[in-house]
């Protein structure tokens, strides 16, 4: 049987950029198999029974779900270490992804895609709490002295998080949504990100995620 990988991704998705983030990382030769997602192929269905993307398939077998997915990778090519050998710091990794999918970005989104403009300074404010949670819950008593999550080297968590950082332009650009100022540490941490050669090999420009995005703003094209 091969140890072929194939990823199967879409441009404009958050949750394929993080595997495609840590197959770079990893060093990872891979093909990469770009979906439509408005004209999702017959072989692409089959294995893909949420119709989503990203989903790996390594070895003949599929594997789905973002956060799944990158875990398999850090488990099946070990070098770099994604995540902590200590149980306890490898949970707390993982509550801190769950945070970020399960919490915030579901705040997130409905600040975009809210069409009601006299709740965008309620929205805002509450994005806003939800960025110094992290600064200050999260990278402010995970991070240490280093500038990543877990500290001096980037792990999972940085990956999970950095994909909606990127698209932050059309949360700008639509709703006003910035980093406050009073989050240093994120400031930093999403400088020093962009700066990977890893992201910078992928990235996409801001105008890119603004127009892609205006969709879950509302925003219609001119006649």
């Amino acid at each position: 049987m091969t140890d072929a990988v194939e990823l199967f991704s879409a441009q404009v998705c958050p949750y394929a950029h993080r595997a495609r983030l840590t197959l770079a990382e990893k060093g990872v030769s891979f093909t990469l198999t770009e979906i439509d997602l408005a004209d999702k192929s017959r072989r692409f269905l089959e294995i893909s029974p949420y119709g989503k993307v990203p989903v790996l398939v390594h070895k003949g077998q599929a594997i789905y779900e973002s956060a799944i997915v990158n875990e398999y990778l850090n488990d099946a090519f070990r070098s770099p270490a994604l995540l902590p050998a200590d149980p306890f710091e490898r949970a707390r990794a993982r509550i801190w992804i769950d945070y970020f999918d399960n919490k915030f970005l579901d705040l997130y989104y409905k600040t975009l895609m809210n069409m009601d403009r006299s709740r965008d300074a309620e929205y805002r404010e509450k994005v806003e709490t939800g960025f110094r949670v992290i600064e200050t819950e999260g990278l402010g008593k995970l991070s240490g002295d280093g500038p990543y999550w877990l500290g001096s080297d980037l792990s999972l968590v940085d990956i999970a998080y950095y994909p909606f950082f990127e698209r932050l332009p059309a949360w700008t650009h639509h709703r006003g949504i910035q980093v406050p100022d009073d989050c240093p540490r994120l400031q930093t941490w999403l400088g020093i990100m962009r700066d990977r050669p890893s992201v910078r090999e992928i990235a996409n420009s801001p105008a890119f995620y603004i127009e892609q995005y205006k969709g879950y703003a509302g925003v219609e094209d001119a006649a």
